[in-house]
């Protein structure tokens, strides 16, 4: 039975049996999607039942594959993902974006590899979103991710792989927008309360604790509190100076200058090192205390068959010179479990003493203490403090 161009019926995958295809019929058109039951058939299911939706289920396009001598998207993706990987570099480390360009461009690869680039338009583009909306990412993710697409296509028209044409179409797609869209919406983050730090901090580690009472006081980043090093500090002045050797926004020529008071200096004398390249936080030093710890407790002689027992010469993994904001995470997050509390991340101290800064000295003084281009971008981070407010509505009347 044929569908109409109105029908409401979904199509279905299915086999035909003569040619051992995997067939879909979309307006009456019989549309062949490769060998049945494989991963490229149901791929190529979904990218025509997506943009048979997106177009009011009308009937899809069939698409065109590479013709010779014309770049297939896959190829076009690992073109640039070797570029990303060495533009997107800091102190000769891939950056997080180069992460997130991979994860951006899965459901391209999956529903469009195959195709030519300059087959790939605008509507295959929202096809493409589609999915990241399925998959329950939130809106300005889902921005984010199209943008590095978008972003992509453009690398590929300034290195004369691709129709310049390709990418202006591509950009005419307009991100989602608020309340006009499915995706759902992202929470904000907010300050995390003193009484869930204070919680927190008898369960996990003295260097951890450290951490996270250096952030709650200066408002620093996760990023920033992991790389201390005594040579970063100029204590010259009874206010502390520490500049971190690398920060968020240097690639704009940006300086990073945090000021350490005589409360993060109190948390810092106990941590300087001889060596001034030595980090303050280091999980080495952690490991090789803890076993000390374990050494000093041991209440039984060690047995000589263990104490005969050959250790392995290159474990696994040997723990870093500092930490990473993944791992001071995780630590915080075994914490929270331990105390029994909802779980908090480090990047929420920064709020924290924003809210704090503000609620004290006002806005102009949290932008530069949490070092800020401007005042916009704090009010993100600062709560607005709700009882400041109404003492003054009581006040005023």
């Amino acid at each position: 039975m044929f569908q109409s161009a109105g029908s409401s019926r979904i199509p279905k995958y299915r086999l035909h049996r003569p040619s051992g295809q995997a067939v879909a019929r979309f307006n009456g058109i019989d549309y062949y999607l490769g060998k049945h039951g494989s991963q490229e058939s149901r791929d190529e299911y979904d990218r025509l039942l997506g943009e048979w939706m997106i177009k009011g289920r009308q009937p899809p396009r069939k698409l065109a594959r590479s013709s010779v001598g014309q770049m297939t998207v896959n190829e076009l993706i690992l073109a640039y993902l070797q570029f990303a990987d060495g533009y997107y570099r800091k102190n000769g480390q891939p950056t997080g974006e180069y992460d997130s360009i991979r994860y951006s461009l899965k459901p391209l690869r999956r529903l469009y590899g195959s195709a030519g680039v300059n087959e790939f338009g605008p509507l295959a583009l929202k096809n493409v979103r589609e999915e990241m909306i399925t998959s329950a990412l939130c809106r300005n993710e889902i921005n984010k991710r199209v943008g590095r697409i978008v972003r992509m296509f453009k690398w590929g028209v300034e290195s004369e792989f691709i129709d310049p044409m390709t990418h202006h179409a591509l950009s005419q797609v307009r991100g989602l927008s608020r309340g006009r869209t499915p995706a759902r919406e992202s929470e904000p983050v907010k300050p995390v309360s003193d009484a869930h730090v204070d919680a927190t901090k008898p369960h996990v580690s003295r260097r951890i604790c450290a951490m996270i009472e250096l952030q709650r006081t200066t408002g620093m980043r996760p990023g920033e509190v992991c790389i201390i090093q005594t040579g970063a500090l100029d204590r010259s002045a009874a206010t502390w100076i520490y500049r971190p050797g690398t920060h968020k926004t240097e690639h704009h020529g940006h300086e990073r200058k945090i000021y350490l008071g005589p409360k993060a200096q109190e948390i810092l004398r106990d941590w300087l090192q001889d060596d001034p390249a030595a980090f303050l936080f280091s999980p080495q030093d952690e490991l090789e205390e803890r076993s000390q710890e374990r050494r000093a407790g041991r209440k039984t002689k060690v047995q000589p068959s263990q104490a005969r027992r050959k250790r392995k010469k290159s474990p696994e993994k040997l723990p870093g010179e500092c930490y990473e904001v993944r791992s001071y995470n995780r630590a915080i997050s075994r914490g929270c479990e331990k105390a029994g509390i909802p779980r908090w991340h480090a990047n929420q101290l920064r709020h924290t003493a924003a809210t704090a800064i503000r609620r004290e000295f006002g806005l102009d003084a949290a932008s530069l203490i949490l070092g800020h281009r401007g005042v916009q971008v704090t009010q993100v981070y600062a709560e607005r403090d709700e009882a400041r407010a109404i003492d003054v509505v009581s006040q005023v009347g």
